[in-house]
Order: C-alpha cells, then structure tokens, then sequence
C-alpha cells in the first residue's frame, strides 16, 4: 500500500477525497515550494508532504539559504514575524515569486565561520541593488551547503559517505577533448561527461546514489525504484551503443547524480597586470548582478500549483483509457500490454492521461492543457536536477508525448516550447542512437541459443521493437510538424537507418503465445526474417519496387511523410537558385513551372494515396497519404499561397504587408485553371477529412487549411467557379484523385457530398461549415483556428 493510502486511512477522510494527492495545508504546500530559499533551521520545521510511494525512498528535505544580516531590514513593508529575506528580496516579490506566506520566526545566524550576505532592495521594487550586495567566497558558500547525511536518511540503501560533496579526485571524468589535455573542465566545475565508473570510484547503480528526480523518473508505480544493477549483471548492451568510456567530448553518459557546481578553486590572478588604459568592462555593480542573478536562478521558479482538483485514480485511468482508444493508434510508440501490467513511471502515466483528457468530455478538455504544463515542468525539473533522466527511455517517451499535446493543445506557451522541445527530442534520439544499430536483441539471443522459447523471442522482439518505435516516434513527430507547421525539420532523412516499424498485429499481441500464433499463422512475417532498412525501402518504393511489399500502418505513415520532406527539400534547393522568387526573395504569385510534383516522391506519394481507397475502415496512418497527396497541391502548386492566404486571415508575418498579400493573391486568383485545381484539391481533401474523422492532429490542420482556401477564393474570386458555357454538372468525393480536366478547363457547376454544389456557396455558408467540423474536434487548437474563422464571418457580416 502507498504512504499517500496509509495517510487517508488514517485520517479518515471521505472516499471521494481520498482519491486526492493529499497536502497537509495549502500553507503548507507553499512553504514547501520555497524551501531552497529559507534557511537550513526554517526547513525542518516545516510539515511533511504525503506522497505515494514508500516513505524511504525520499530523504528528509534539506535546504540552505544565504543569510543576511537581521540588523539591516532595507524593507519597510516587510510583515512582522516573517523570515528573513534571502539576498534583500522584499517580502512581496517572494511571496509571488515562491508562494512565501509568513512564517514562524526562526534564527537566521549563519554558521559560524561563515561569511554573512548583505543585500538592500529598493523598497516595494523587488529588485536587487548590486552595488549593496556583499558575496562571501567559494568557501563561504560552500560552508553554507547543508547536505544530508546517512544519519537522517530512513535507509540503509543510501551509502554513508557524503554523497552530494564534490570530490575534486574524481579521476573518471578523463580527458574532456581527448587531446592532450591535462586538466578536466568537467571535473573542474562539478560537471558530468562519463556514466562509467573507474575504480575505486562512484558508485556501479545509476540508483545507488539517489536523487528525487531520478526516483521520479526511474520509480515506477508499483514504489519500487528500478536499479541499474541488473543491466549489467545480465551483461545487456549499454544503452549508448558502447562498451567502454571515451574521451569524445559528444559522448555524455551520466551514471551518478548532479553535484554541487564548483569553480574549482579558480581565484583572481596574482600576476602583476599592466594598468588599464581605459574603463574597465565589468565593474563591480555589474559582478554583484551576476551573482545576484546566479542566487535567484537557482530558486523555485514555479508557483505551487493548487492541485486540490487534481482527478482521482478513476478519473486517471479513464483519461488513459481513451488515450489508448483514440491517439495510440495514430502514433503507435507504447505497448499496450507491458503499459497496463508493467511497471510504468508515474511521468510516463500523467503525460499519457495530459492526452486522454483531450478526448474526454468537454470539461475535461481545460484540464489536458494543465496536465500537459505539470509535466513539461516535471520533465524541466528532472532534466535539470538529475542528468541521468535525459536519457531515461520512460523520460525521454513522456517528453515526446507532451511535445505533441503542446502543439496542439491551445496553449500558445505550450506550442512555443513545443517547437524548443523537438530539438531536444532530435538531439536526445540522436545520442541514443535511436535510428542507428546493428546489432538487435533477438540476433544476441539467437547468437546464445539456436532454439529459443517463444517466451524469449517475445521478449528479446519487445526489446527491439520498443527502441525502435521509440526512435519513429521521435522522426515521425519532428516530421509531423514540419509538414503541418510548414517549418524545417530536425531530422535528415539519412539518420534513419534502421528497419522500419513492424506488423501492428505483432506489437498489439498481448503474450508471447498469441505473439507466436500470429506467426505461426501467417498474419505477420517473423521478425527474425530479413527485410530493407528504412532507406533502402525508400529507394525501393521510389523505384516502383514496392509491389510486393507489407507495410506496418506505422511504416505507411513515415513513409509519407518523408515524402512530403522531400518535396519540402526541392522546394528550398529551387529558392537556393532563384527559381520561381521575385527580386526580393519572395515567391511569385503569377505561374511559372516548378515541377515539384512531377518527380520521383510525387510520383510514389500518387501510387501510396490509390492505395488508400481499397481499405473498407483505413486508420489514421493509412489515410495520410491520401490527405497528404491532396494537401501537397495546396502547398507546392503555387509555393507561397498558403502563407498568403494565413497572412491576410490575420496571421502576423513580419516581412509582408496586407496590401502586397492581397495584391499577390488577387494575381494569383486571375489563374482560374490553377483556381479551379486548388479549389478541387480543397474540396475532396475536406471529404477526406469529414468522412473519415479520427480526430488527428492532421486533421485539424488541413481541415483548416481548407477553409480559408474556400474562404480567400469565394471572397475575391467566386466569379472563377462558374462558366458562361454550356458544360456538364461535375461531382467530387474523398475517392477521388485527380480533377476533371473539363472542369479545370472551363469551370461551371461542382458538388462535393458535404460541401453541396458550388452555385450554392456563400463565404458565410463555408465558414460556418468548417467552423462547425472544427468545433467538433477535441484539440485546444481547434478552438483558436474556430476564433480565426469566426473574425472573418464577423468581417463578412459587417461588410454585407
């Protein structure tokens, strides 16, 4: 039983509310939040936080302040009774800064010995006066770290030495550059660059040495911290790929946890200097600010959140439920089975639910943004407290899971670290080798027995396949958001070099007997058998070699959407040579042949969307090509009109105006073939969508890419769907791939199955139609891009 049960039991609280992190006071909690900026003396006074999980795996808080001096009170509105300020911080600015509430008074003397801090604030500013900030030395400081010992830690497990002091003799840092080199700057500044340990050094557990953000990230739910003994015990490769320890300054393998960052021992220089002939550049204000802003970085930045709402356990599993139900099978990158039995981190657990709460009812919805922001600070936090959790697999899957709900979550916070975290994402699959590796589990296995049990091969394939997806799921959302967002991507298309994810029917089989049946069966090909890695199936699909291949849906979707990239790529190699830009480096609204289309990706890109049409109920990634195909036409038929359309629908760009914008599109919409075509491509591109809802974060960007593209021709070009011949009456549906050349032609009448025919259309009509698909999807976003529409019905309304 969890500590946090225990406690409710005993307190004999309601059932409804025992399903709730309990927190002895709100006053409690944020005192709590701000404890690295009290004193040492004030800390331990301070009440206990319930959490679940066994209680001795959590050392006692311990935390040191920089005392100043209580005879010198710069604060005149400073509440009576309240402890002293750190670093002459007003009352009111820790109050907000840290969630500060009064607190009982308590000595503030520092350590004997010790240098005390002075610092005056401008009264109610908030802010530091350098030039009244007096520092103590390195000593100083480093007197005034209380670490916890064995003595006030509740297990045994903890080792007894001062795990938390650097040691300056720490010979396995090595040679940082490996080029002769005779000092370490790692080793120098209490930096890690190694997760090896040498001899006599550190300890051989990446768990032996506990830090509170690697128990977060490596504990799972069952409380049991996972060590990192058995991986090397069963002699399991190094996660990093590598046996032994190198001085190549891009390996960085953290095995045991943060120290105290140090200067080591670095003083001003005794040497004689030559006077200076001119002001100096840094003056002694200007030193006292930076270690003024050093004191402050290192403080609580958050807020404690109020989380006496946070949901129940039922609550929970029902936001990972619908995960499971409805965004696992358009990114496939946990297993479902190992998910529900195994022992899966709680950060794992939340940004799992942060994405099932999106598709709850719809006053969940507010509560997914949240938790997506809880554990984008549990990932800052970990990440910054504990470097091992950079590479942890369950960390580094979280954190891709909430990357993808910050995009589209509604938060524009959320969207603008989205797009900071995909780099680190990228450089995180790339230390790890993610897409990279010979040698896999189940060809170790096979290398130690040749008749392996069905037990063992299922496990050594979930080994293999777990890494991998891992790896897609990294390139697939880097590329997602490149093709969405119309942004660069991270990842080269040649960094992938493994095989691409395996049969869905092979990674969903809930036990190693049903995973040997499907084999057995012949609904899946054995993954021992030989099959092209990724770029050699690239190669192989543009060749038209694919015929005979099977595809994963996964595989389906990356493939697709390297193709989109490819395109993207031919674009920018044509801006590179001035093909199709004006003279100032804009692209042309009038037609001119960029041939984007007619190559080799366009081409397997056409054959994959045909192939779409044959599946009775395709999923999600099986209709990307599809969607792809038709909005590949929106963007590459005349480079520059979406960015156009967005621009004048109110999108800030800052190197157009709206009356160039208009202009451009008004040249643009004098084309009326190239109208029609991108009108048609619009139309069945939103069938697409409408027939086959699934609730994708594509879907919800082409749905509205759709809309201002009807919006931008029917507001300044209706005149260009219609047609003083007499021609036939044309029809469109999802199914279709390629317009009607009369249409195109000549124009006249269209009908789309939920759009109704073209001589009915109203800007008004049309927006109101996508508005209403776009207030039926479950992301944040939809109701930003709904806003968008609903300003320009409303300009709509007041130009009629």
């Amino acid at each position: 039983m969890h500590r946090g049960e225990e406690s409710r039991e005993s307190d004999g609280e309601s059932s409804a509310k025992s399903r709730r992190l309990s927190i002895d006071s709100t006053a409690s909690s944020r005192k709590l939040s701000s404890s690295s900026i009290t004193t040492a003396s004030e800390v331990r006074s301070l009440p206990s936080v319930t959490l679940p999980g066994p209680s001795h795996l959590f050392p006692p808080l311990q935390s040191a302040g920089l005392p100043i001096d209580s005879s010198e009170d710069s604060n005149p509105g400073r509440i009576p009774g309240e402890g002293q300020n750190v670093l002459g911080l007003d009352a009111n600015l820790q109050r907000q800064q840290h969630g500060l509430f009064p607190s009982s008074p308590s000595s503030s003397n520092p350590p004997s010995g010790t240098t005390q801090f002075i610092g005056q604030s401008t009264p109610g500013s908030g802010f530091i006066d350098p030039a009244s900030l007096n520092v103590a030395s390195s000593s100083a400081i480093k007197n005034l770290i209380d670490i916890p010992t064995d003595d006030m830690l509740s297990t045994p497990a903890i080792p007894s030495y001062p795990v938390l002091t650097f040691d300056p003799s720490w010979e396995w840092f090595g040679n940082l550059f490996g080029w002769g080199s005779d000092t370490n700057i790692d080793l120098d500044v209490g930096l890690q660059n190694s997760m090896f340990e040498s001899n006599g050094v550190g300890p051989a557990s990446s768990t032996d040495t506990l830090s509170a953000a690697w128990l977060l990230c490596a504990t799972p739910r069952a409380g049991s911290p996972v060590t990192g003994e058995g991986n090397r015990a069963q002699g399991m490769a190094d996660p990093f790929g590598r046996k032994d320890d190198t001085p190549w300054p891009n390996i960085f393998k953290p095995n045991v946890p943060d120290r105290p960052l140090t200067l080591g021992g670095v003083k001003a220089s005794s040497d004689t200097r030559p006077p200076r002939s001119g002001p100096k550049s840094i003056s002694e204000a200007s030193r006292n600010a930076m270690l003024s802003l050093i004191y402050l970085s290192h403080q609580p930045h958050w807020l404690m959140p109020d989380i006496d709402d946070f949901p129940d356990d039922d609550t929970l599993s029902d936001f990972v439920d619908l995960y499971f139900e409805k965004f696992h099978p358009m990114f496939p990158i946990l297993h479902r089975p190992t998910f529900f039995e195994g022992d899966t981190p709680a950060l794992l657990l939340l940004s799992v639910a942060a994405i099932g709460a999106t598709f709850a009812d719809l006053k969940y919805r507010p509560l997914a943004v949240a938790l997506c922001e809880l554990v984008r600070r549990m990932i800052a936090w970990m990440r910054g407290s504990d470097q091992r959790a950079k590479f942890d697999r369950h960390a580094l899957a979280a954190f891709t899971l909430q990357t993808a709900l910050g995009v589209v979550c509604g938060s524009r916070e959320m969207f603008y670290h989205a797009e900071i975290s995909r780099c680190s994402l990228v450089t995180t699959c790339r230390r790890l080798h993610l897409l990279r590796g010979l040698d896999t589990a189940t060809e170790e296995l096979y290398k130690k027995k040749e008749h392996p049990s069905n037990e063992e091969r299922y496990r050594a394939y979930l080994k293999d396949e777990e890494r991998r997806r891992l790896g897609w799921g990294v390139y697939f959302l880097d590329a997602q958001m490149s093709a969405m967002l119309l942004i660069p991507p991270i990842f080269m298309v040649n960094e992938a070099r493994i095989h691409p994810p395996g049969e869905e029917a092979l990674w969903e089989a809930p036990n190693a007997e049903a995973w040997a049946s499907i084999i057995a069966k012949g609904e899946a090909p054995d993954p021992r058998l030989p099959r092209p890695r990724f770029l050699k199936l690239l190669s192989m699909c543009m060749a038209g070699q694919d015929g005979q291949m099977v595809m994963s849906d996964f595989t389906v979707g990356i493939v697709t959407y390297t193709i989109w990239r490819l395109l993207m790529d031919q674009r920018s190699l044509q801006k590179a040579i001035g093909v199709g830009l004006s003279e100032n480096g804009m692209d042309l609204a009038v037609c001119f042949q960029t041939d984007i289309l007619d190559t080799q990706p366009g081409y397997l890109l056409t054959r994959l969307a045909t192939s779409t049409f044959p599946i009775r109920s395709p999923s999600y990634l099986r209709l990307c090509p599809a969607a792809l195909y038709h909005h590949t036409r929106l963007v590459f038929t005349r480079p520059g009109l979406i960015q156009r359309v967005k621009h004048l629908s109110g999108k800030y760009e800052p190197d157009m105006t709206q009356e160039g914008s208009l202009l451009w599109l008004k040249t643009w919409l004098a084309d009326g073939p190239e109208v029609r075509k991108i009108v048609w491509h619009a139309g069945v591109l939103s069938e697409l969508m409408a027939e086959n809802p699934r609730g994708s974060i594509g879907e919800l960007i082409w749905t509205f890419d759709c809309a201002l593209i009807f919006w931008i021709v029917l507001k300044h070009a209706p005149q260009q769907l219609t047609s003083a011949l007499t021609v036939a009456f044309f029809a469109a549906n999802w199914l279709c791939i390629t317009p009607p050349e009369m249409w195109i032609a000549h124009g006249g009448q269209i009908t789309f199955p939920l759009l109704g025919a073209s001589t009915t259309w109203t800007v008004s009509a049309m927006l109101r139609i996508f508005m209403d698909r776009l207030h039926k999807m479950p992301w944040g976003l939809a109701v930003q891009y709904h806003l968008v529409l609903n300003k320009l019905l409303e300009a709509e309304s007041e130009g009629d």
